[in-house]
């Protein structure tokens, strides 16, 4: 260690102490003077790193010595230390620095580190008075366009904790992945029956409703594990908020001034609990923008999309039920109104801006629903769920028409949302055999949330050539092994999560090649 090297540390560390500091004295939040003294491990909720780059992650972690009384801690802003190392024993300090635990943010801590050196591996952990984290560990991504051989990564979704285990979690840190793509419903708003593990909110409106959701979630010891192993990159899906909501309508009846209350309680509980960047959390109007592009070296671009925030309605509401349903698109002739848009029109500029051809092996697009057509008929016509891309078949039209006309290459989709496996080309016409393969895409299953549909989807299956594989019978998780020359899937499940020693498989696994269009089984 330099002495520079030692100095410059430590004016950004004193800088960013005053910062803080003076952030607390203008929001008019008092600041713990004395060493805080706490009845339990102020740091039961674990520690998580995301939103990696080449010089930094976010760190997170929050004070919770008791999850089911919010006044366990002062209403007053407490100081945490942190501190980064080279080594798993914390020996080689490489940055450290003290922020606040701010009560208005239930005493949650989010440390945007730089400076760090790429694609390298470091720990982590954090300090309370007395009291100190579980050691986490966090990798740094190559330089964007920087070289890059390889990478292995898991993909996961949809995580009710009352219908079982994340033991799916406890597989992956097996598997070693370099991060975890998480493509929503991290939480489940409301109850299921009958379930596997109480939760102590039937469904969740307040602030308070929702943060004891995210706490008794993060108490999984397997996703504890995941989230301590490597950095993640999220975004969310409805249930963080509410079932097939869109933007500010809810799936019941409601006043949409009462559910964007509800919503801006929901995004709140999720910046609270996710190590997610400043940048994330609502602004006055309680708009969150989550979109991002996260550029793996010159290997893969990750473009995350945000599909729930401004999205018009579901089509065909009834005046009672706003969800989603499936419907003949010859009957709700809504669907097919040009103008609908998923995205909105921030995200769809920004995206089209951002989404171009480039020099990584591989241009993905991971979103929380399943891109490819899914006709749901079995006697003629067109069905499709309004509340999915199919819904939308205009705004869905743009991101194909995206991919042909910039000649994107190697362009893989991400998905999550339907609780079941699908293996899919899209092509820019799915109903014409001979129309050229634009993509391929990938929707993972649920970590534990249920689907009853093997039989009813199975019969849709004729009908819809472009999907390669479908099962839904099994819950768990994708592992992608992703180098210059190929991509590869594996679906991986778990026999039971019902239990909390379940057992791992690889249930099928699929790869695409570098530069030939389509999917094949391995």
């Amino acid at each position: 260690m330099t002495n520079l090297g030692s100095r410059r540390r430590f004016l950004r560390n004193a800088a960013l102490w005053a910062g803080t500091a003076l952030a607390a004295l203008k929001t008019g939040t008092r600041v713990a003077v004395a060493a805080p003294v706490f009845i339990n491990d102020p740091f039961q909720l674990g520690v998580a790193s995301g939103d990696p780059s080449a010089d930094g992650f976010v760190l997170w972690t929050r004070l919770a010595p008791d999850l089911f009384d919010p006044q366990a801690l002062p209403q007053e802003a407490i100081p945490v230390a942190w501190e980064i190392a080279s080594d798993r024993a914390m020996k080689k300090i490489v940055a450290h620095g003290q922020v606040l635990a701010h009560p208005e943010f239930a005493h949650s801590v989010h440390v945007d580190v730089t400076g760090l050196m790429p694609g390298r591996e470091y720990f982590y952990r954090f300090h309370a008075g007395a009291a100190v984290s579980r050691v986490g560990r966090a990798l740094t991504w190559p330089t964007p366009r920087g070289p890059a051989d390889r990478v292995r990564f898991a993909v996961a979704s949809c995580q009710a904790y009352d219908e079982g285990y994340f033991s799916a979690y406890r597989d992956m840190v097996a598997q070693d992945p370099a991060f975890i793509l998480h493509l929503g419903d991290y939480i489940y708003e409301t109850t299921r029956i009958p379930p596997v593990r109480r939760v102590p909110v039937a469904d969740a409106y307040t602030l308070e409703e929702y943060r004891l959701l995210h706490a008794i979630y993060k108490t999984d010891p397997d996703l504890q594990a995941a989230h301590a192993h490597c950095p993640w990159l999220y975004m969310w899906d409805d249930h963080e908020v509410a079932n097939d909501y869109a933007r500010d309508q809810s799936e019941r009846t409601q006043d949409p001034a009462v559910f964007v209350k509800r919503r801006i309680a929901a995004y709140q509980a999720v910046y609270e609990h996710m190590p997610l960047r400043i940048s994330a959390r609502a602004d006055a109007s309680g708009r969150s923008y989550m979109f991002q592009r996260s550029d793996y070296g010159d290997l893969a671009a990750f473009t995350l999309l945000d599909l729930r925030q401004f999205r018009d309605r579901v089509a065909c509401q009834t005046e009672t039920d706003h969800s989603g349903r499936v419907a003949d698109t010859t009957v709700c002739t809504e669907i097919t109104n040009p103008k609908r848009t998923v995205l909105g029109d921030t995200q769809e500029r920004w995206f089209g801006s951002n989404f171009v051809k480039n020099p990584a092996a591989w241009n993905v697009i991971a979103q929380t629903l399943m891109l490819s057509e899914f006709d749901q008929t079995t006697n003629g016509g067109y069905a499709v769920f309004t509340d999915s891309w199919g819904g939308y078949p205009a705004a869905r039209r743009k991101i194909i028409n995206l991919v042909r006309d910039r000649k994107v290459p190697n362009c893989i989709s991400l998905g999550g949302d339907i609780h079941s496996y699908f293996v899919s080309d899209i092509r820019d016409n799915d109903k014409d055999e001979r129309s050229p393969i634009l993509m391929s895409e990938f929707v993972g299953t649920s970590i534990t949330s249920e689907s009853t549909n093997y039989a009813l989807y199975t019969s849709f299956l004729p009908r819809n050539p472009q999907i390669k594989f479908f099962d839904d019978r099994k819950r768990g998780y994708m592992l992608c092994d992703v180098d210059r020359t190929v991509w590869k899937t594996a679906l991986r499940t778990v026999d039971d999560v019902r239990v909390r020693e379940g057992r791992f498989a690889t249930l099928r696994s699929f790869a695409v090649e570098n530069g030939k269009s389509g999917v094949q089984a391995t």
